[in-house]
């Protein structure tokens, strides 16, 4: 699929999301080069990467539905402006993910003439799309893991548009659980013969990718938004959150389990009290055997019975709390094991409460490196010894778990043989690492899988023994705030 989005007169930088922004503000994989959030202070832009057979390694995913106002949209600049009065086609590879089905993905995609921000991630149900996907625009259903959709649609253009966004723009039409669109690749392109892009697209690229700053709004826009930013800035909250395995850790026997999560509900309880705002949100997860959507009710009932005893026992507000179940959308321990399983049975309890001061951010800490040495590889491949997972077990054990973690996986060979051959096998081995990360439930934080060959030694490549360590794959592991 992937010469579907290699065209010249591809008018979208960065169409696969393969290329990633490391961010200034923390320090960490932040957003597909090129593509920005809707609401970048309240809502990033969520970016993953896969192993499904589709156009690439990387992907971006949008809220469609939820219980929750929450949506997160991604918007970019094009290389070009459209011209007013052509036709063109947009051909999207994506797919819906909802509890317990597979549907053709309807995402709205709107032109505009310029960015479009808010401070708050809330559906853009204001705003008309241009155009919206539907079972009328599949051109192939590409089945796998995860079904897949070519999508494509054409249409004319009414302005010269210079900016497009993607996501759906409707209220959510789902009540209890949550849905998501998953964009794989994107091209926006003239129909018909239109010769090479315009002459500012290299610039444009070159602006769009020298953007490092993902988390706040362009200061170009906060006259606009002042009186809302002001709002905002008054309401801010410091959040911090308490996981706890259920409702027992207000028993006897669940505290004396969880003693540390006991005696901060305690320091929580004793501050409490009906005058003061403070805002909870409650988080069911679990992983039994069942359905997708068993697991959700049952983790939204592990939620609703903790959010009861803060309620009648410790005289807590329902109109503080909301409550919900993720089921096994995110698991926080290996789910390939018992062991593991059993540990994603758990509960989030976020308690947020008004800052008495705003204070900058703290700087996160620097990235740690986790280098899988060249000896855990069979020789000259990209397949992982499998005499050797005790080591390679060891080493994966160190990677932290936490939704602050981000990896990036970055694949070295020395300089014997030819610079193509080096890139393609270091790329192929960070691949292999990345998989056997996935196997071991560590899949959502991957955010960058990539190979740079022989281009970064560590050593020299004079002797064996620096060869030998320039042969690698590194595992940066990143503490982001967003």
């Amino acid at each position: 699929m992937t010469h579907l989005f290699a065209r010249s007169q591809n008018l979208v930088a960065n169409p696969g999301f393969e290329d990633v922004n490391i961010c200034v503000e923390f320090r960490a994989p932040c957003t597909p080069s090129a593509w920005e959030s809707v609401a970048p202070e309240t809502k990033k832009l969520e970016y993953l990467y896969h192993t499904y057979a589709t156009g690439g390694n990387n992907l971006i995913r949008l809220t469609a539905a939820s219980p929750f106002p929450v949506r997160n949209y991604a918007q970019t600049q094009l290389l070009c402006p459209l011209e007013k009065g052509r036709q063109y086609r947009v051909t999207l590879l994506a797919a819906a993910e909802e509890q317990d089905e597979q549907v053709v993905p309807e995402i709205d995609v709107r032109f505009d003439t310029g960015w479009t921000y808010r401070i708050q991630p809330v559906s853009l149900s204001g705003l008309q799309p241009t155009l919206r996907t539907g079972e009328k625009d599949v051109v192939k259903k590409i089945p796998g893991r995860k079904t897949f959709y070519l999508l494509q649609q054409d249409f004319t253009a009414k302005d010269t548009f210079t900016h497009v966004v993607l996501g759906c723009f409707r209220e959510s039409r789902n009540r209890y659980d949550i849905g998501y669109l998953l964009i794989d690749s994107i091209s926006i392109a003239p129909v018909g013969n239109a010769g090479p892009l315009c002459a500012n697209a290299v610039n444009v690229r070159q602006k769009l990718y020298a953007q490092h700053y993902r988390h706040t709004l362009p200061d170009r826009y906060y006259h606009a938004l002042q009186t809302q930013v002001a709002k905002k800035r008054a309401e801010q909250m410091d959040c911090f959150t308490i996981t706890v395995k259920d409702e027992t850790i207000f028993t006897a026997a669940g505290r004396a389990r969880e003693p540390e999560a006991a005696a901060r509900l305690d320091s929580v309880i004793r501050q409490y009290d009906g005058e003061m705002t403070m805002r909870i949100r409650i988080t069911g997860h679990a992983y039994v055997d069942g359905t997708t959507r068993y697991n959700q009710v049952v983790s939204a009932d592990k939620a609703r019975r903790v959010a009861e005893v803060l309620v009648y026992k410790h005289g807590f507000s329902y109109d503080d709390i909301v409550h919900s179940g993720k089921g096994k959308l995110a698991p926080r321990h290996d789910p390939t094991t018992p062991e593991g399983r059993e540990q994603n049975n758990f509960v989030d309890l976020e308690f947020c409460v008004p800052k008495l001061a705003i204070v900058p951010e703290a700087t996160p800490p620097p990235p740690d490196t986790l280098v899988i040495p060249d000896v855990l590889f069979k020789f000259n491949s990209d397949e992982l010894n499998t005499n050797l997972y005790g080591a390679l077990d060891s080493l994966v054990a160190k990677i932290p778990r936490g939704e602050n973690v981000r990896l990036q996986l970055l694949g070295h060979t020395d300089n014997v043989g030819a610079d193509d051959y080096n890139l393609d096998l270091s790329h192929r081995r960070a691949k292999a690492v990345a998989d056997y990360l996935r196997q071991k439930g560590l899949e959502q934080y991957i955010r960058h899988v990539s190979g740079a060959g022989e281009s970064r030694p560590v050593a020299t490549n004079d002797t064996p023994e620096g060869r030998k360590q320039n042969r690698r794959v590194e595992i940066i592991i990143y503490k982001s705030a967003d």
